[in-house]
C-alpha cells in the first residue's frame, strides 16, 4: 500500500528524486566509459565518431545543467534540520562518520583496487597490487569528489552557524522574475571563471572541476534558504509548469547552438575561455538547470509523492550505490569486453544493467550489519 505525506512528514518525492539523479550519474559515467569525447573515467572502451559524439555531447550537456547542482540542493535543503536537532559536536561528528569515513576507505582501498584492475586490462601495469599501490601512492578522490564537497559545504555551515546561531527568518518562494535574475547571474559567473578554469579541467588535488562549482554552491545555499521557507512544498504547481516549458524550449535550442558552435570553433570552445560558444553555454546551462530544478521539482512532487517497498528500497539504497559505483561499473565493463557491439549500442544495452547492479550491490552492502549506519 502506498503512503504519503499525510501519514508521515518524509518528502517521498525528494527521495524519488535523488534516485533519479543518481541513476543519471551512473548513466553518464557509462557513456565514457562507452565512447564519448566529454568527461573522464576510469574505464573506456574507445571513443566515437560524429554523430554518435554528437548523441553523448548532447545528453551529457542536458544532464550536466543539472543533476549534480539538484543534488547539492536537495542536500543543503536537509542541513538546516540536522543541525538544528543534534546541534554543532553531533552534527559533525554524524557527518564525518556518513561523509569521513567512506571517504577514507574509497581513498585508501576502493580507488587504488580499481585503477589496479583497469591498470592490468589494458596492460599498462604487469606488477602485484603492492607495487601498483607503491608506485602510484596517491590516487585521488575520483567520484567521491561529490561527497567531500558536501563535507566542506557542511563545515562551512557550522561556521556559519556559529556567527549566526539563531536560524534565518523564512523567505516566501521567489517570483518567476527573481529566479530568471538569479539563473542570469549563475550564468554570468560561470562564464567569468571557466576564463580560468575551463569545464574541461580537472583539479588533481580534489577531482573537482572548478567550471562547474558556482552552481554547486549556489545551489546548495538555496537549498538551506529552502528549508526555512519550505519551498519545495510550497512551489506553486503553475510556477513548475512554467519552467518546464522554458526547459523545454531551451531544450529545443540546444542542437542548434551546438552546431554552431562546433563549425565555428569545435567543442572545446565551448568549455571556457573568452569565446561566444562558452558564453552561449555557460547561460544557458545555468538557465537550463534553474528551469529543471524547479519543473523537476514539482513534477515529482505532484506525480510521485508516495513510496513503497521498492522505492523505499532505492531511496535507502541510493548514498551507497553513488559511492560504490565506480568498482560495479568498471568490472561489469571490464567482464563484457568481449561483447562486440557499436558502442553507441553497447552503452544502451548496458546501461540499464549498470543502474540496477549499482542499486541491487548498495541494498546488499546495506545488509551487512552496522553498514547503514554509514552508508
Amino acid at each position: 500500500m502506498q503512503k504519503t505525506l499525510t501519514s508521515t512528514p518524509r518528502l517521498f518525492f525528494i527521495d524519488n528524486l535523488r534516485v533519479f539523479l543518481i541513476a543519471l550519474v551512473f548513466l553518464v559515467h557509462l557513456a565514457i566509459t562507452y565512447g564519448s569525447p566529454l568527461g573522464t573515467w576510469y574505464y573506456q572502451e574507445g571513443q566515437v565518431s560524429m554523430p554518435s559524439a554528437a548523441v553523448y555531447i548532447l545528453f551529457q550537456a542536458i544532464t550536466q545543467a543539472f543533476f549534480m547542482g539538484l543534488l547539492f540542493l536537495i542536500s543543503g535543503y536537509f542541513t538546516p534540520s540536522s543541525y538544528d536537532r543534534k546541534g554543532s559536536k553531533q552534527y559533525l561528528k554524524e557527518r564525518l562518520t556518513r561523509l569521513g569515513i567512506p571517504l577514507l576507505i574509497f581513498l585508501v582501498v576502493v580507488e587504488p583496487i580499481v585503477d589496479y584492475a583497469v591498470a592490468l586490462a589494458n596492460g599498462s601495469f604487469h606488477g602485484s597490487f603492492l607495487n601498483f599501490f607503491a608506485t602510484y601512492g596517491f590516487f585521488g578522490f575520483g567520484i567521491l569528489w561529490f561527497v567531500l564537497a558536501l563535507l566542506i559545504f557542511a563545515i562551512g555551515y557550522m561556521g556559519w552557524r556559529s556567527f549566526k546561531p539563531k536560524p534565518t527568518k523564512a523567505i516566501a518562494f521567489p517570483k518567476n522574475s527573481i529566479i530568471l535574475a538569479f539563473a542570469l547571474m549563475l550564468g554570468a559567473v560561470s562564464f567569468a571563471v571557466r576564463l580560468v578554469f575551463p569545464t574541461s579541467s580537472v583539479s588533481a588535488l580534489f577531482s573537482f572541476r572548478w567550471g562547474y562549482f558556482p552552481q554547486y554552491i549556489a545551489f546548495f545555499i538555496v537549498g538551506l534558504i529552502a528549508f526555512r521557507g519550505n519551498w519545495l512544498m510550497t512551489i506553486p504547481k503553475k510556477t513548475g509548469q512554467f519552467w518546464t516549458k522554458i526547459s523545454m524550449a531551451l531544450l529545443a535550442i540546444l542542437p542548434f547552438i551546438f552546431v554552431a558552435g562546433v563549425a565555428t570553433g569545435g567543442v572545446n570552445s565551448f568549455s571556457g575561455g573568452f569565446s561566444w560558444q562558452a558564453a552561449a553555454y555557460a547561460f544557458w546551462e545555468q538557465l537550463f538547470g534553474v528551469a529543471v530544478a524547479v519543473g523537476l521539482t514539482v513534477w515529482f512532487r505532484e506525480k510521485l509523492n508516495f513510496q513503497n517497498r521498492f522505492t523505499k528500497a532505492l531511496s535507502s539504497s541510493s548514498f551507497t550505490a553513488y559511492i560504490i559505483q565506480a568498482p560495479v561499473l568498471v568490472f561489469l565493463a571490464l567482464s563484457l569486453q568481449s561483447l562486440q557491439l557499436p558502442l553507441l549500442l553497447k552503452f544502451a544495452v548496458v546501461s540499464p544493467i549498470g543502474v540496477v547492479l549499482c542499486f541491487a550491490v548498495a541494498y546488499l552492502i546495506r545488509k551487512i550489519p552496522k553498514a547503514n549506519k554509514i552508508l
